[in-house]
């Protein structure tokens, strides 16, 4: 296999715009050196790939060997689960990268391919630590800093009764007709109306209401 290439730009006049990219400044997902991982790969494939089966619950092994394995052993995962210190999912690839030492197996040893990313989600170049995530656009698969940390979100949950009225609110109480603070009950709707002879009665009146209606005046005395 070639070289990596590896490219700087340059402006019309010649000044570098972008310094040529070192393996330091691209990392694995999981922080690792993109340079080295690369390297392994190509190791396990220039030595020969064996097919060893599929591994997990009804596999042909349930387990990662812990020992004799060898570089270019590779395995298809069959029942999720945690495998060489990384989560997978069935039909991932488990490679063997290095042969086992006698110090002792390693989860480094082998690498995962992944084979069943849908709709991958990326990120932008930076975030700020502890703020939660948001999406960017309407896709569904490019997040970005939402600009909200976590800390002060779970604050306001803590804080969401902590306020002056605090106490009052918690002395209300209400059964749909009366309401009651502190103590004191206060009916809904009119307590009291007064209406023409034949008049309608109030449609907003308490149940609990009085209405005084006019008559006709009586005879004299």
């Amino acid at each position: 296999m070639a070289e990596p290439l590896k490219v700087q730009l340059k402006d019309a006049a010649g000044t570098v715009v972008y310094p040529v990219t070192t393996a330091d400044q691209v990392k694995t997902a999981d922080g690792g050196n993109v340079e080295a991982k690369i390297a392994s790969l190509q190791a396990a494939f220039a030595s020969g790939v064996r097919p060893c089966g599929t591994v997990g619950t009804g596999g042909t092994v349930e387990a990662l060997p812990a020992d004799n394995y060898k570089l270019g052993d590779l395995y298809v995962v069959k029942t999720g689960g945690t495998y060489a210190g990384q989560v997978c999912e069935p039909g991932d690839l488990i490679l063997c990268i290095k042969d086992h030492a006698e110090e002792g197996a390693a989860d480094t040893d082998w690498t995962v391919i992944q084979n069943n990313i849908d709709r991958a989600v990326t990120g932008p170049a930076s975030a700020a630590d502890g703020n939660l995530m948001a999406f960017d656009g309407a896709s569904g698969t490019v997040a970005k800093d939402s600009g909200v940390a976590l800390s002060d979100v779970s604050d306001a949950v803590t804080k969401r009764h902590q306020h002056a009225n605090a106490a009052l609110l918690d002395g209300i109480s209400a059964d749909g007709e009366t309401v009651t603070i502190n103590g004191k009950t206060y009916y809904s709707g009119r307590m009291v109306a007064v209406i023409e002879a034949g008049g309608e009665i109030p449609a907003d009146m308490n149940s609990a209401g009085i209405v005084f209606e006019k008559v006709a005046a009586g005879p004299a005395a």
